[in-house]
This record gives C-alpha cells, structure tokens and sequence, in this order.
C-alpha cells in the first residue's frame, strides 16, 4: 500500500485487523485522512512526520505499544487526533504546534507523567480526552485559555493539587469530567460561571469545603461524592454515595470494588468503568498490592536494586513491579517478571501473605481444602493462612475447595484485598 503514492484518504477501521502498522504507510504523503481505529492492530506507532497533508489521525482501539512519537507535533494540519483505547506508554509528547487540532483524544493508555501546558496553546481545541491513563501532578492553569473547549475528561489518573479556578473561563465547557484522582482543596467558586455546562463529575477526589452554589445551571449530572465535602445538593441532581463505576452494579463484589476505590488502590479501567470480569495481571496485581499497602500502612519499603528483564523502563508498573519483587511480594525468577501473566487464586494467597505483615500462613499445612494437594507446600499454607483470617472461604463448601488453578478476575480481587485490609488489628 505504501505505492499508492496519491491515496488521500485511507479507511479501514472497525475490522479485525491484526498484526502492525506497516511502515510504509509513511510514504503516502497525500494522505488527508487515515483511519484504523477499532481493529487489534499491534506494534509501536511507525514514523508518520511526512504525512504533512493529514488532517485527521484515529489509530484508537486497538492494541499499539511504546510511546506516541515525538514526529506526530510536526504535523501541523491536524484537526483530530485519535490514540485512545490502545496501550501506549512514556509521556505527552510536545504538540502545541499542532494550532488546528480540534479533537485530542489520548485516553485509556499507560501515560505517564503530567499533563503539559503547552495544551493550552492549541486554541480552537474543543475535545480533550486524557482520562484512564497513569498523568501525575497539578491540572495546568493554562487549559484554561481553551476557550473553545466543550468537552473536558481528565478522569482516573493519579492528578493533585487543586482544581485551576482558571477552569472557570471555559465558558463553552458542557461536559467537566475530573474524577478519580487525588485532586484535594475546595471546589473554586469560578466553576459557577460554567453556564453552559450539563455534565460535571468531581466525585473520588479528596476536595474539601463547602458546596459553593446554590444554583446549578443546565445540569443534568452532578458527581460529587467520595470527597469531604459540605452542603445541600438540589433533590433533582441526584446525588449517589460512592457509586464509582457504571459496570458494577449488581455485582456480589460491588461494595468491596468501591471501597478500595474509595481506599486509593484502584481508579478503575477507563471512565467510570471497573471491568470486573477481566482477569488480574501480574503488572495489576503488583499495583494494587503496593497502593494497599500504602493505605494499610504507610509508605512502603523500597525496593532496592532489581533487575526486571522484561519491564521496560517507561512501563507505568515499572515501581510497583521493581517494589513487588524487591520485597520479596511477587516472584521474578531469572529477573522475569511476566507483567501479563495471569494471576491464579493459588498465586493471589501467597501474595497477599507476602505483602500484608498481619497475615501469616500456619506453620504446617492442615489439610483445610481437598483440592490444593498440588500446590507447593508454602502456597497451600498461604492458603490456608487467608482461610483463617477469614480473607478467602474457598470456592465450594462441599467438599471444601479452593480452586487454586483458577484465575483471579477484578472483581474478586476487590474482594479479597477488602477483607484482607479489613483484616487487620
């Protein structure tokens, strides 16, 4: 394809593509438009910087790897720019040239790092998407000059500090979303001049202080809960307590999902999403550990010096794989950490035994369950040791199983780190 020298526009989204994106790609320079959103494309994002005719990018929903280029601020005709849903990693790179960029959309990725002011130089912006990714430090006051900007998510990150009161200049705002991070202080008054505003949620943040007005515009959705807020929220903006995610309502683990979303140990998987029925990875599960650990005790030990082969050094589980298997929380043999490998119930006992200084696995094993005669003596003592903390009852009462094989889903996660929080003295 890379010989269709005057294709202007390339359309093969929503398929089931496979496999990455050919190089070649980078000769068609009249490309105006490429489109290979929702496929399993696979890869790092290739060389792109000579397509400077492109006006819209949507490489988002599928499966790409390693950072966003550094080329992609050159190309200076954007108006929509569309990486999210992928697994990208490293920082935002530089893109306050990119002066005709209308959409930014770089959510549900791995980014790392904070949010860069230069944002707010990209003026007639009206969408931007950085929510469900790992950004870190203060929200820049400079988004504030995005005057044009209707549409606002900088949901489940890890962001701190206050909320800009320089937000309040984006008059056009009709959706505001900032939940799920660590953002602390009072709600600024100059939010109130966001008349056109429908949209807001601030809710799983540490905000303090009162409520500060008494009307409320066009909204139709309010979020404020899961701070330590004050005041008296109008009957018709329903108003939940700690209902953090949509997709786990129902769900026997729901109350557990929200209190360690509550705790800090999760922000969930995107915007106000949990995924309970996903399977734990090796790289979640040294993340939640560590966050827990964090919440149960304090700063947790460092990790001194360990060598992960195969945990690249932008890898936003980098720390907590490096923590993980220096405190001796999560075996790496050969310095392989397997950071996707799947977490079984067998492996999650041990962890929790290893990470949590309450909880300690009995001297000998005691036959507690019929079905662990397979595992390694340490691990069906670790089983046995969440069993009489009351953290795990098993998984079938007669006869009494655990299910060591099988493996560990979010939801149930929630549940056993709960209780095993809960556990303590």
């Amino acid at each position: 394809m890379g010989n269709l020298t005057n294709l202007t526009t390339l359309g093969l989204s929503d398929n089931g593509l496979t496999g990455s994106i050919p190089p070649e790609l980078g000769n068609l320079t009249n490309l105006t438009g490429l489109f290979l959103g929702g496929n399993d494309l696979t890869g790092s994002i290739p060389a792109v910087g000579r397509l400077s005719n492109l006006t819209y990018l949507d490489l988002s929903g599928n499966g790409l790897t390693g950072s966003i280029p550094p080329e992609l601020g050159n190309l200076t005709n954007l108006t929509g720019l569309f990486l999210g849903g992928n697994d990208l990693t490293g920082s935002i790179p530089a893109v306050g040239r990119l002066s005709n960029l209308t959409y930014l959309d770089l959510s549900g990725n791995g980014l790392t790092g904070s949010i860069p002011a230069e944002l707010g130089r990209l003026s007639i912006l009206t969408d931007l998407w950085l929510y469900g990714n790992g950004l870190t430090g203060s929200i820049p006051a400079e988004l504030g000059r995005l005057s044009n900007l209707t549409d606002l998510s900088l949901a489940e990150n890890g962001l701190t500090g206050s909320i800009p009161a320089e937000l309040g200049n984006l008059t056009n705002l009709t959706y505001l979303d900032l939940s799920g991070n660590d953002l602390t202080g009072s709600i600024p008054a100059e939010l109130g001049r966001l008349s056109n505003l429908t949209h807001l949620w601030l809710n799983g943040n540490g905000l303090t202080g009162s409520i500060p007005w008494a009307e409320w515009g066009n909204l139709t959705v309010l979020r404020l809960d899961c701070n330590g807020l004050t005041g008296s929220i109008p009957a018709q903006l329903i108003s939940v307590i700690c209902d953090s995610f949509s997709d786990d309502d129902g769900s026997v683990h729901e109350a557990n999902i929200e209190r360690i979303a509550l705790w800090g140990i999760t922000t969930g998987c995107g915007l106000h999403r949990f995924c309970p029925s996903r399977t734990v990875t090796r790289a979640q599960m040294a993340a939640f550990l560590y966050r827990a650990v964090r919440h149960l005790y304090g700063a947790p030990a460092p990790a001194g010096e360990v060598r992960l082969s195969d945990v690249a050094d932008d890898a936003w589980y980098r720390p907590y794989a490096r923590w993980a298997v220096g405190n001796g929380v999560i075996r790496a043999p050969g310095g392989n950490f397997d950071p996707g490998g799947a977490v079984t119930r067998a492996d999650m006992a041990e962890m929790l035994v290893a990470a949590f200084a309450h909880l300690s696995a009995p001297d000998r094993a005691e036959g507690r369950f019929t079905d662990t005669a397979g595992l390694t003596d340490g691990a069906v003592r670790a089983v046995e040791g969440i069993a009489a903390a009351e953290v795990s009852t098993g998984c079938a009462a007669a006869p009494r199983r655990y299910c060591p094989d099988k493996t560990v889903t979010r939801a149930q996660m929630a549940s056993f780190l709960a209780r095993a929080v809960q556990s303590a003295p």
